[in-house]
Order: C-alpha cells, then structure tokens, then sequence
C-alpha cells in the first residue's frame, strides 16, 4: 500500500509538471510610442495574430501620449513581472537606455522596434525598412506632387524620435537633387492629430508661398491634409507624408494627398513579435539571409552589422492602390 502511494504520488507530479510545462509560454511584451492611435493598433494587431499562430502570450502595452516617463515607468514593470522579452518603440532613445540595461541585466531579450534606441543595448532591431529608402521615397513623392519646384515644410511628432530624425535626415539629402525646392521650416506636432492641424494652419498664414509640405508620422500627415483642406486650400498646397491608409484614404480621394508612404504595420507587430520567438528559442540571425516569415507578405532581411531585422521596403499608396489597404 506504501509503494502504490509513493507510486501514486510520482505520477501525479509528473502529471502535473507536464500540465505545468504545457502551459508555460514566452511572455513577449510590445511598448509603443503610445496607445490608441490606429499606427500601433495595427501593430497589436498583427503582434496578437504571431502570438495565436506561434503559441506565445503577447502583452500590449504603453503610455496614453508620448510620455518618456510613462514608457520607461512601463517597462520597468514589465522588468518586475518578469516577462521573457520585451520590444519598445522609443519615444526618447538616450532616455529609454537605462532601464532597457536594466532589463538585459535581468535575462530579458531586449528588442526595439518601428523605431531604434539603447544601440549598444538591445539585441534586435525590427525595423519597417531602411531609413534612407524611407526619406528618399517621400521626399521623391512630394517632389512629384510639386511639379519639383517651390516652398515646402516639415511637421514631424516628437522632436527626440529616432525614425522621425534620420527619415528627415535623408529627405534633406534627397532635397539636392530638386534644387528648385525649398525647405522653409521644420515643426512638431507631437503626436496628435489636432496640435498637428493647428501647426499647419500657423504655417499657412506664416508662409503665403507654401506649396507643400511633408506630415512625418501616421498623426501629423492626415492633421496637415485637413488643416490644408479647413483652410482652402486643396490644390494650391499638397501634402504627402507617412501614415495609415484608414486615416489618409478621404485625403487621396479629395486630391489634397496624391500619394503618401508607408508599409504594413500589421506585418511588422507580427515579424516583432515571430524575432522574438525565434531568439528566445536559441536561434541566431544570418546576416544579408532572407526569412520566410508565414503571415506576412514580405521576406524580412537580416543585417548583422547593425542588428536589424528589415520587414521590407517602403510602400507608396495613392489613388490606385488606397481601396485595397483599409483595414489600417
């Protein structure tokens, strides 16, 4: 009777580790800039499909606005529960540093992603595609749309984000070979649709000759298009910039916006969200290999020497394609 009980027992716990390992998932947590704007819903969105197809608990999670304090209080919690991975859209890049150390230190993968910080930290960077394919593309489309001559302006969100600047960075470089153009200012709206339709009205009474201008995130580029359109003056001023298509389309369809720059954001919460499986793992990325990523409809690309996993490259979306990406 002894011996069937010790026997029991072994089975039992044995059982119960196994319903215990079953259960066990990677914890992968996504910080963006801020919640509630359609850019990061589509991102949770396609980082909640990974998490359903690759068996993973996702956790969502960020700041109301894009709050630096608010982001890094997040992810120092998110250090607390102790999750398996954590990926964040940094608002500030220097700022974010220590506490993504913090986390490394704690045996946490520490991945950036839709934009890049702690270089020196994190062990991944998912990146929607490269930089100065980004800022060419839409500095060649607003150039297009301005016959290539005239005065131009830049609203971007937040003054300190790195995607934001380096896009700006190679507009500027792009800008040289449209020698007819002219930059006349740079301005932040933060990331706020309103503040950004209010930037724009001030730059239209600052700047009679303005012809165009570039809305550098998903909020200030439909926030410059409406404030152009409020003021009267669609067809007199264009705008392009990069935003979703859920919130560009009546821009497009109006004439304001003859054509606007992005790629899917759906994709990259998934591929944010599948990087950090693979990693977790044991894998290790190959560098200049393409990876077939099921869920997605681009070959990702690995580039060793900045540890960036490439989604694909910039997508321009206008009259002829618009209808087909509503549903971001």
């Amino acid at each position: 009777m002894k011996r069937f009980a010790v026997v029991l027992f072994v089975v039992l716990a044995v059982l119960l580790l196994s319903v215990v390992m079953a259960e066990a998932k990677y914890r992968i947590a996504f910080v963006p800039k801020l919640i509630g704007i359609p850019y990061f819903n589509a991102m949770e969105e396609g980082g909640r499909k990974a998490a359903q197809d690759l068996d993973v608990e996702f956790i969502y999670t960020g700041p109301v606005t894009a709050d630096v304090a608010k982001q890094i209080e997040i992810i120092d919690n998110l250090i607390t529960q102790g999750v398996d991975a954590i990926a964040v859209a940094p608002n500030d890049p220097a700022a974010i540093t220590p506490v993504l150390k913090k986390a490394k230190e704690k045996g946490i993968l520490v991945m950036t992603s839709d934009t890049d910080g702690a270089q020196d930290v994190r062990d991944l960077f998912v990146n929607q595609a490269l930089q100065n394919e980004i800022g060419y593309t839409v500095m060649d489309e607003l150039a297009k749309a301005m016959n290539y001559e005239g005065e131009f302006a830049i609203v971007s969100c937040g003054p300190t984000a790195w995607n934001l600047n380096i896009w700006i960075a190679y507009e500027l470089e792009r800008l040289a070979q449209y020698p007819k153009m002219k930059l006349v200012t740079i301005r932040y709206a933060e990331e706020d649709v309103q503040m950004a339709i209010n930037v724009m009205l001030d730059l239209i009474n600052a700047f009679p000759n303005l012809k165009g201008v570039i809305g550098q995130c998903s909020t200030s580029a439909p926030g410059v298009a409406e404030a152009i359109e409020q003021a009267g003056k669609s067809g007199q001023i264009v705008a392009t910039g990069l935003s979703v298509p859920s919130m560009m389309a009546k821009y497009v369809k109006s004439g304001t916006v003859k054509s606007f720059v992005l790629w899917n954001p759906i994709d990259l919460g998934y591929l944010t969200v599948w990087a950090a499986k693979y990693l977790l793992d044991g894998n290790q990325f190959e560098d200049g290999k393409e990876y077939e990523v099921p869920g997605i409809e681009t070959k990702p690309k690995y580039i060793a020497k900045d540890k960036m996993l490439v989604l694909g490259p910039p997508k321009v979306f206008d009259a002829s394609n618009i209808d087909q990406y509503m549903f971001f």
